[in-house]
């Protein structure tokens, strides 16, 4: 196992216990793959998904006993997010690779000031 290999493993680790936190691990994770490590954008969006889906399982188990959720509204939003997920790989796989690198760099962007905006209001 060569450093890089193992330098690849911590980032992951990390990424799915803040992407499990609820804390945006999976956008490091994108961004670490396309841009350090020659992935291509649309495989590294493919390998997040693949990571989210593994970090779920035990962050849901976590929230499900610390926070009693509505399972309704859970089912809902399970549903949404899966119908969203097979819609974008149908549109990534039409979609140049510099075109998802650039809306994936835009999504983010705003997606950060979004949330500079309102921690700045929470102040």
């Amino acid at each position: 196992m060569t450093f890089y290999s193992v330098w690849a493993h911590v980032i992951c680790f990390i990424t799915s216990v803040s992407s499990g936190m609820g804390a945006g691990g999976g956008g490091l994770l994108t961004l670490y793959l396309s841009m350090f490590s020659g992935v291509s954008q649309a495989a590294a969006q493919g390998i997040n998904l693949l990571d989210f889906a593994f970090a779920l399982a035990p962050s849901a188990v976590v929230n499900f006993v610390r926070y009693k959720p509505d399972i309704r509204l859970i089912s809902f939003l399970t549903f949404c997010g899966t119908v969203g997920c097979v819609l974008g790989a149908l549109f990534s796989s039409h979609v140049s690779d510099d075109a998802l690198r650039k809306c994936c760099g835009v999504f983010l962007a705003a997606v950060g000031a979004v949330t500079l905006i309102y921690a700045a209001k929470d102040r």
